[in-house]
């Protein structure tokens, strides 16, 4: 029985280096995924804030073009 445990450990073992190499390349690829999606997010919302700004620049000098008159 403990040669039979053996033997299936000795099979198990490839498989679990296989399974190892897979998760570190699938771990590696999401932090470098995270990497580029906070990237992406970062430029959105900067452009976002760039808008925003424009949009309350117009708006300031409507009301004082509005109090001017």
């Amino acid at each position: 029985m403990a040669s039979d445990m053996n033997e299936e450990l000795d099979r198990q073992v490839p498989l679990m280096d296989e399974i190892d190499t897979k998760v570190d390349k699938a771990t590696s690829d999401l932090k470098n995924t995270n990497v580029r999606l906070k990237d992406t997010v970062n430029q959105l919302r900067s452009s976002r804030n760039f808008c925003i700004d424009i949009i309350l620049l117009c708006v300031i000098l409507g009301i004082a073009a509005y109090l001017y008159e």
